[in-house]
């Protein structure tokens, strides 16, 4: 099966069988209180709480054709009304005068202003590509665009409406909008000119609404049918999921909407229009079920939900429906996402992901659409906890009656497909702990390999982290099946897991997908465990790994592996902490701005392990791995080691103990149990 990523297009070998398994999965986000064996071969279902009421009416039609879709854009904007993007005209008033009473709006306009400003003596954007493939004009079309469109709108200062027109016009003369190279540009740039379009339309001259309005049709929406016509990936591959989809459908749905009840254009928009909706809807909205999980990362999650967000909000303030789109029952699992996957001190970024903590204003129109204050006030709680400022589509989606800042959530999660858990102390604390496990596929669009994979946040401080992506740039960073996992940090000694007799070979199967077997969520603590034995087939008749929140405090990870032969094991933990080994090895304290935190091992009595002692090491590849040259250097990282020779039968634990000020070293850490014998009270 012929599949692409965000980039570049790989194979995938998922057997069917693999695939099949896919399909039968039921929903199951973790719950205070859930629990599971682990001797299960898959954790129970957790008791899920149905979404909230929708805010917007309900739509129980069929897809819509190209006709009903520009019927209903006409009934909406008489006389070919705008602004129709996300605003009307009454929006944009109403907001005019809150901007001046409202504290939190006050000061998100004046962000925006400063940020307005910035762009002022900022050159136009430019027709290349520096790395052969990217527009990097493109991505910034759409913010300078609509920052100054806005603050037009708002403050009636002509320098804005000037400033964004001036982007509009270069963009207008490109030659194209890079469809051939990077289709995602073209989306970019195709929604940045229907904004700029719909929210300047009294401003602009007919010539400079002909101008634009020609080529959003020419170097987008044909570009967009020709696309659909031949299939290209993103228009209609559904798995593995991919943001393309998202961004190129949405992107497109949002420009059409902008001129569709133009006279030359409404054919060629409700055409692209309808068989956008229907990939989006089978590609993307599909996909936030069971769990809302989403497997490329939460920084992609970022970039696909921004656009799948983009082309609802404008349907529903242009048309007065999504045709069900903002209705589908994933949506609200999958808007809590980001909210699980941030921990107090970033984001558990796996795959793709930066460990930052994310922007993410779709948060308050998802709290709209879903009738949700807790995603709103989770959206508040992130913008003063990063000390965000506040943009365009705060302004437009903040509502101070929909915010609850009372986070009653569970605290532990597990995302099936993803095969994610993450679990933590307490919400809103910067303080609190935090623990993310991964098990999961190498192959899915933009994932490392991975399998196993843990971080762990305490005392205000990333103990054990993830060293992130490396540079798009590299040869075959997207060719899943051979150079991408040469790279340091994209293949298993790059991650806190295991590596068995490192060789130039794939260190785990990146084909294979390790599930999470065991899942146990109560109030004193909680635990996953995954069966990585697929992953590790070449050297292994069994691999587990378990991690344990024991006392939502300490964290214990825990691996049992039967290998085929005597093998060379490595354990790994990446770190910025600066770190001091005991005298014998079997502990180390580290500490980091004023912080500590102590970690020891334990084995079985009855199976000692008297080699085992840390040792600290470089974050660069081992002796036996590839080296290729032009990797970003990882500077102040170093990693927490153990290795093992000529062993078969492993089961050890690693403990990781945060410290209290002025709290003594402890002298032992927990004794060793079996994963057969994890128990919560």
């Amino acid at each position: 099966m012929q599949v692409l990523n965000r980039f570049n297009p790989w194979k995938t070998r998922l057997a069917l069988p693999l695939l099949l398994s896919f399909a039968m999965l039921t929903a199951c986000t973790g719950t205070a209180g859930q629990t599971a064996d682990p001797a299960e071969a898959a954790p129970k279902p957790a008791a899920v709480e149905p979404p909230p009421s929708q805010a917007f009416a309900p739509y129980t039609g069929a897809p819509p054709n190209a006709e009903q879709i520009i019927g209903d854009l006409q009934r909406n904007n008489p006389k070919q009304q705008h602004p129709r993007l996300f605003a009307t005209a009454d929006t944009f008033a109403r907001l005019k005068e809150e901007v001046k009473s409202e504290p939190r709006l006050r000061k998100w306009y004046a962000d925006l202003r400063k940020a307005a400003d910035k762009t002022l003596t900022k050159p136009v954007g430019e027709y290349a590509t520096p790395d052969g493939r990217r527009m990097l004009s493109a991505r910034d079309a759409r913010p300078v665009i609509e920052q100054n469109a806005m603050m037009y709108r708002l403050s009636g200062e002509e320098k804005y409406a000037k400033r964004a027109v001036q982007e509009m016009t270069a963009l207008t003369a490109f030659p194209d909008w890079n469809d051939k190279k990077e289709f995602l540009n073209t989306a970019e740039i195709t929604a940045g000119m229907g904004i700029g379009y719909d929210w300047l339309y009294d401003y602009l001259t007919p010539e400079h609404r002909e101008a634009v309005r020609k080529a959003m049709v020419e170097k987008g929406l044909q570009k967009a049918v020709d696309a659909h016509n031949n299939k290209a990936w993103w228009t209609v591959r559904t798995d593995p999921v991919n943001n393309w989809s998202a961004v190129c459908n949405g992107g497109i749905i949002v420009g059409a909407l902008a001129i569709g009840d133009e006279e030359p254009v409404k054919a060629i928009a409700g055409d692209i229009i309808a068989r956008s909706l229907q990939s989006a809807r089978s590609i993307i909205v599909s996909h936030w079920e069971p769990d809302g999980g989403w497997s490329e990362g939460p920084g992609y999650w970022r970039y696909m939900m921004e656009y799948a967000v983009s082309y609802m909000a404008a349907m529903q303030t242009s048309l007065g429906t999504t045709y069900g789109h903002a209705q589908a029952p994933g949506l609200h699992k999958t808007a809590f996402f980001p909210v699980y996957t941030t921990g107090p001190q970033g984001t558990f970024n796996f795959a793709d992901s930066d460990s930052g903590k994310m922007k993410i204003p779709e948060l308050f129109w998802l709290a709209k659409a879903t009738n949700d204050p807790k995603l709103a006030g989770q959206r508040i709680a992130m913008m003063d906890d990063a000390k965000q400022n506040g943009g365009v589509y705060d302004l437009l989606w903040y509502d101070p009656k929909l915010v609850d800042a009372n986070m009653t959530l569970p605290t532990d999660v597990y995302y099936r497909e993803a095969e994610l858990v993450t679990m933590r102390s307490k919400w809103n604390d910067p303080a609190a702990a935090f623990a993310g496990f991964k098990a999961g596929t190498a192959i899915a669009s933009h994932s490392h390999s991975d399998i196993g994979q843990f971080v762990f946040h305490a005392n205000g401080e990333q103990w054990a982290i993830d060293p992130g992506k490396d540079d798009y740039n590299l040869k075959g960073y997207f060719n899943y099946d051979k150079e991408r996992y040469t790279y340091y940090r994209l293949k298993p000694e790059g991650h806190n897991t295991l590596v068995i007799n490192p060789d130039p070979q794939f260190q785990q199967d990146q084909a294979s997908m390790s599930r999470i077997t065991g899942y146990v969520s109560k109030p004193q603590g909680a635990y996953a465990i995954a069966d990585m034995q697929p992953a590790y087939a070449r050297q292994a008749e069994s691999a587990k790994r378990g991690v344990l929140f024991a006392d939502r405090k300490r964290l214990i990870v825990e691996d049992e592996m039967q290998l085929k032969a005597p093998s060379a094991f490595w354990w790994f933990m990446h770190t910025k902490a600066d770190v001091q080994l005991a005298e014998d090895g079997k502990s180390a304290l580290l500490t980091q701005n004023g912080q500590r935190l102590w970690v020891t091992m334990s084995y079985p009595k009855d199976a000692p392990i008297p080699q085992a002692v840390f040792q600290v090491m470089e974050a660069k590849p081992l002796p036996e791995s590839p080296n290729p040259q032009g990797q970003i250097a990882n500077n102040g990282i170093r990693k927490l080691a153990i290795r093992l020779e000529g062993v078969k039968d492993v089961r050890l634990a690693v403990e990781l103990i945060p410290l209290a000020k002025g709290e003594a070293v402890p002298k032992t850490g927990q004794e060793y149990v079996p994963l057969s014998e994890w128990k919560l009270p």
